[in-house]
């Protein structure tokens, strides 16, 4: 099957309504109260034919339900609420998550929920369900935890009927966990991992009493560990392995903060890993893993909330620029074109002589050279740049690497790849990351639940829920006990300790010790974007603060220039503190070769060092 990291337009199915997700299937449900699907329920479910399994590569509709108003799709099952307040389900069983009052492998036909009526809101879980009724009283069945107190520990207790969850009442909305209350307040329970509670603790533990989270209230969305009020703002918490949380930091969050960035916003959803909002003017935006380029072209992750656009380019060595819609040219180093009438839904610079480009057509990506003629004909799902000779490159089958001819190197097959770097490269394999060398040889066995690329002779990986850093043999050579770390830059890396970040060395000790909210890598530039009292300023190496904490937001010099955010809008800044353009910019991306890539929401193109045009059109 193709990954697909560009929107496209699923047919066969119209005038949809809701639309639903499980880990591999998916749900629409039509103005008209049909049910369409497609996808599959996953492999190896017990009871299950494999017609039962695979439902179909296309949607198609779900025969006897009809009338229906509400969706909620889990992993294995679904759910659906009717207009006559009844909830339906179908699919995995085996832990009564269906509510029918016995628990059975597999549903392949929908089957109605037992004891429930006026239903008005319904959430399903990994095995355990949730609904609401018309008098605010909240129901739970599936794999149901019983906890004790005074022991400490929690049973699974499978339930196959709804039951009462009495803790709570007067509820309006459900979410995994967590509840809205009539009165605008926000209540939550469950597993706390890494602060996923909400509460300020972050002891790993299971709570079936619900937490009043008291910094939050008059919400009108709530998805995972987001919520969203009536003004529109968004609040975040949790675990932030991966940029999730949306503060534009990795440091995990025990309380819920306030997202800068984004504001009027209608909706939210999120999953563990990857958060998407939707505003009341239609604009789209995601922050966190990013792996597969699901956000952007980049394919590290995306701390803050990113708007979704068809395309963001970078600036490497030549230049991609917009003409119109989808279509793109690029200039050389004088910003004159030299190629031109291709269409592409997205690009990426150039990287040793090749840049990525992806067709709009059929969203596949290849590479062409600086005369614009592809150096080798094969076509990728998902790309990075070339590094040191190599690209990792995202088949059916997996990733892997292939040289400036698109020849493999290794034997490939991985979950995901990153660029090498210092002669080396991180992928995923069985759950965990290791290391190749630039002969596709795994250098160091895959031990870890995340990894960063080398930087100094050193990568940062997590170990054990800490991080660390090991060197080339795979030594450990600072210990893991850090609860988050970036790469090591300008011989220091930033790093969290007990929920503050400070700068180390390369031998562990401390150059700046922990103060900071949150901190990122000085980049070669000797100054580092600290944040303290909620605000962006810039520490030099021994902890000066060279330009004072005034920002809502700042990235890390390049070229001795750095992105600046004041009241959601960006400006350029001197290494004297002194800015070079005004705040009127809604993206900039780092200088290059004396170029940034700027968008100001009627235009978009490239600013000199002195921040003056260098090449603009209309934005799309």
């Amino acid at each position: 099957m193709d990954y697909h990291v560009a929107p496209f337009r699923i047919a066969g199915i119209g005038h949809v309504r809701l639309i639903a997700a499980g880990y591999a299937h998916s749900t629409a449900v039509t103005e008209a109260g049909e049910v369409w699907q497609w996808g599959n329920y996953r492999a190896n479910m017990p009871g299950a034919t494999a017609a039962d399994i695979q439902l179909s590569h296309v949607p198609k509709r779900v025969e006897g339900i009809n009338n229906v108003v509400g969706v909620a799709d889990s992993a294995f099952y679904t759910l659906v609420l009717k207009k006559d307040g009844t909830v339906w389900g179908w699919g995995r069983n085996s832990k009564g998550e269906l509510g029918t009052g016995h628990a059975t492998t597999f549903e392949p036909n929908p089957v109605q929920v037992s004891q429930l009526s006026n239903i008005k809101a319904l959430y399903a879980s990994f095995d355990q369900s949730y609904a609401v009724d018309d008098k605010g009283k909240l129901w739970r069945w599936g794999s149901v935890p019983e906890c004790n107190a005074e022991r400490g520990s929690c049973v699974e207790q499978v339930v196959t009927v709804p039951e009462r969850f009495e803790a709570l009442d007067q509820v309006s909305l459900i979410s995994e966990d967590m509840a809205v209350l009539q009165d605008g307040t926000v209540w939550k329970w469950g597993l706390n991992y890494q602060g996923s509670l909400g509460v300020g603790s972050d002891v790993h533990a299971y709570s079936d009493k619900p937490y009043k989270l008291i910094d939050l209230t008059d919400l009108i969305e709530i998805s995972g560990t987001k919520a969203v009020t009536k003004e529109g703002e968004v609040w975040s918490w949790g675990p932030n392995n991966y940029g999730q949380v949306g503060d534009g930091t990795t440091s995990s969050h025990t309380k819920p903060v306030l997202l800068k960035g984004i504001q009027d916003v209608a909706a939210v959803t999120s999953g563990e890993e990857i958060t998407v909002a939707l505003t009341h003017d239609g604009t789209l935006y995601r922050w966190g893993q990013n792996r597969n380029g699901e956000i952007a072209n980049i394919t590290h992750n995306v701390m803050p909330p990113t708007r979704v656009s068809t395309t963001s380019p970078d600036l490497h060595y030549t230049l991609p620029i917009p003409k119109d819609g989808l279509r793109w040219t690029y200039l050389d180093e004088h910003y004159s074109p030299i190629k031109d009438s291709q269409i592409y839904f997205k690009t990426l610079p150039y990287s040793e002589g090749l840049a990525a480009v992806q067709r709009a057509s059929d969203s596949l990506w290849t590479f062409i050279d600086e005369s614009g003629k592809r150096p080798f004909l094969k076509e990728f799902q998902v790309v990075r740049e070339y590094h040191e000779g190599l690209a990792a490159v995202k088949l059916p089958t997996g990733w892997t690497y292939i040289n400036k001819l698109g020849k493999d190197v290794g034997k490939g097959g991985y979950n995901a790849a990153e660029s090498f770097s210092e002669g080396m490269a991180a992928v995923l394999q069985g759950g965990k990351w290791g290391y190749l060398d630039q002969t596709g040889k795994m250098r160091i066995p895959p031990a870890y639940a995340e990894a960063r690329s080398f930087s100094g002779g050193l990568a940062a990986v997590r170990i054990n829920g800490k991080w660390g850093f090991i060197d080339k043999s795979g030594k450990v050579v600072i210990p893991a006990k850090y609860q988050a770390a970036e790469s090591f830059s300008d011989k220091a890396a930033p790093v969290s300790l007990n929920g503050k970040w400070g700068f180390i060395s390369k031998n562990g000790s401390w150059f700046i010790k922990p103060q900071y909210e949150a901190a990122k890598g000085h980049g070669g530039s000797g100054l580092a974007p600290v944040k303290t009292n909620g605000k962006w300023g810039y520490a030099s190496i021994s902890g000066k603060m060279v330009i004072s904490a005034q920002f809502d937001d700042a990235a890390m010099f390049s070229e001795g220039l750095a992105a600046v955010r004041k009241n959601g809008k960006w400006a350029v800044l001197g290494s004297n503190g002194k800015t070079v353009t005004g705040y009127v910019f809604t993206e900039i991306k780092p200088y290059s070769k004396g170029a940034a890539w700027v968008k100001d929401g009627t235009q978009q193109g490239y600013l000199d060092r002195n921040g003056k045009w260098i090449y603009k059109s209309a934005s799309q």
